[in-house]
């Protein structure tokens, strides 16, 4: 929900492949090319294999997902500093969640991710062009959506 206030696109589709397992793919697209003068452009694709003790779509569930980024950014260290990264990435991880059903048609997920990031890009002063580079561990995949059952 908060993607979607700043104009961020931010959608998931989930679909139930077996009595207890779902697939979930969410994709995630930031197009502004500059926020103040901050890079702040990107695309995520995150596909997602997940686990419901109790059935499809019913109460805590455990997920493993893969992630994929294209990006030119500038990162959150870097804001106003002159700096942005443009590169590309990809994840392994694990997440806990949680659906709850709203009513027939609304429900809630809420979740956390956790995994390995493993970045190639490179770093640029946005005036001269300069590369510099560096590496971090980011929190990610944590969120509350509110969904629409088709």
């Amino acid at each position: 929900m908060l993607y979607w206030a700043v104009g961020i696109t931010n959608a998931s589709v989930e679909t139930k492949v077996f009595n207890k397992w779902t697939f979930n793919s969410d994709i995630v697209y930031s197009p502004w090319k500059s926020i103040q003068g901050n890079h702040f452009e990107f695309v995520q694709i995150i596909p997602e294999a997940r686990f419901y003790p109790k059935g499809a779509f019913n109460g805590v569930y455990f997920g493993a997902y893969a992630s994929f980024i294209a990006f030119d950014m500038t990162k959150w260290n870097y804001w106003n500093k002159g700096l942005h990264q443009i590169g590309r990435g990809f994840a392994l991880g694990g997440s806990l969640g949680y659906e709850h059903k709203i009513n027939s048609r609304l429900l809630m997920d809420v979740y956390l991710g956790a995994g390995w990031h493993n970045s190639q890009y490179r770093g640029y002063r946005t005036r001269t062009g300069e590369q510099n580079g560096s590496a971090e561990w980011l929190p990610y995949k944590v969120g509350i959506t509110i969904g629409y059952r088709l």
